[in-house]
């Protein structure tokens, strides 16, 4: 049971990212089911030790109980990491008009955003685009 607990508690973590009602409850979930996760460790390790005749399968028990631990350490370190995370302030928001750059484009080039939407030079026939479609990669290293 501790097992099945500590890897419902890794896979909250990443349910949190499918964006599902209640989304803020999730990281608290993971924490939950992860220090139910190590309650029940604990009581199935000491059963299993403690009754040395009863329960034969010490190796296996232990086995499991260290992978368990593992996912459970894990999704509590994530809960915490996740924390650490900077806020985003000065992030566009959706419809938000997005200020003029300049980036190289993929043979190196430089290019800005009005260059974009400004009409090719010499050629009247080209119609410049009505739209960009930017992407932000929300990084932190």
């Amino acid at each position: 049971m501790g097992f099945l607990l500590a890897l419902g508690a890794l896979l909250c973590n990443a349910a949190f990212f499918i964006n599902p009602p209640g989304q803020r409850a999730i990281p608290w979930l993971s924490v939950l089911l992860a220090g139910v996760a190590l309650i029940f460790l604990a009581r199935g390790l000491q059963r299993a030790f403690g009754q040395p005749k009863v329960y034969r399968r010490k190796i296996l028990s232990s086995i499991v109980a260290l992978v368990s631990l593992l996912l459970a350490g894990a999704a509590v370190f994530s809960f915490f990491q996740a924390r650490a995370i900077p806020a985003s302030a000065g992030a566009p928001k959706v419809g938000q008009k997005a200020p003029d750059f300049t980036l190289a484009d993929t043979s190196g080039q430089p290019v800005s955003l009005a260059q974009l939407f400004a009409p090719a030079a010499g050629d009247s026939q080209v119609i410049p685009p009505k739209a960009v479609l930017l992407i932000f990669y929300r990084g932190f290293w």
